[in-house]
């Protein structure tokens, strides 16, 4: 078995090895930290790095706890604590505008955040470079073609509202799929003192979407009195 354990070749005394584990922490913290920040997510450099540096300084107290008999049983419990807090906290990012969902990544960023944190503490320094490096290769390399072959889409609700009931359903479609919206789901409602028709599309917006050429091609059908584009609702 591969023994990743450094610190007794390496470092010798008792200080260097906590400066050693808790800068390496920081270290991770600042490079999950700064990549979130320059795309402009609200969590940053800061709150990364205090979260490695924090689940550092809990392992490293459960490893302490442990080799001096100052707790008895499962000596993994401080860990597991941590692991559980994370997930309160990550869960906490993730939050539904519409019918999308953010903030899915940056959890996950903060569970390996501290995962790095914890791997730290017990001075796992070759796991760590080498997961650091490949979550970095994730974020950055892999991320670009992911977009590349999989382009982001944006979950949309259009309200078409028309003057009677005529409805050309076939000239809508055409349109959506000229516009490049995929159409998801459609909802009908009938006015019937007015004979009046209310049609709500659910559909997935490409990231590069020309609204005043969509906008331009709805107003042409000739019974269209009321269109909007907004944020959905999951149903």
């Amino acid at each position: 078995m591969i023994d990743f354990h450094l610190q007794d070749t390496l470092f010798n005394d008792i200080v260097v090895i906590f400066l050693v584990r808790t800068l390496l922490s920081v270290f991770c913290g600042f490079c999950l930290g700064l990549e979130r920040k320059i795309k402009k997510h609200p969590v940053g450099i800061r709150t990364l790095v205090f979260l490695s540096l924090s689940s550092c300084l809990f392992g490293m107290t459960s490893i302490t706890m442990a080799k001096q008999g100052i707790i008895t049983g499962d000596t993994t419990r401080i860990a597991a604590g941590v692991v559980s807090g994370i997930g309160f906290l990550g869960a906490g990012v993730i939050f539904r505008q519409g019918f999308n969902i953010h903030g899915l990544t940056t959890a996950a960023i903060i569970f390996m955040d501290s995962a790095l944190g914890l791997a730290c503490a017990d001075g796992l320094y070759v796991p760590v470079f080498i997961t650091l490096v490949l979550c970095i290769l994730v974020m950055t390399l892999i991320e670009k073609l992911e977009h590349l072959f999989f382009p982001p889409e944006t979950a949309k609700l259009v309200n078409i509202e028309f003057s009677n009931d005529e409805v050309d359903e076939t000239e809508i479609e055409v349109i959506f799929k000229r516009a490049k919206l995929k159409l998801v789901d459609a909802n009908y409602s009938y006015d019937i003192e007015r004979k009046t028709v209310s049609i709500s599309y659910k559909v997935f917006k490409p990231n590069k979407f020309d609204f005043t050429d969509f906008s331009q091609k709805i107003r042409q059908i000739k019974n269209v009195r009321f269109f909007s584009m907004t944020q959905g609702d999951i149903e």
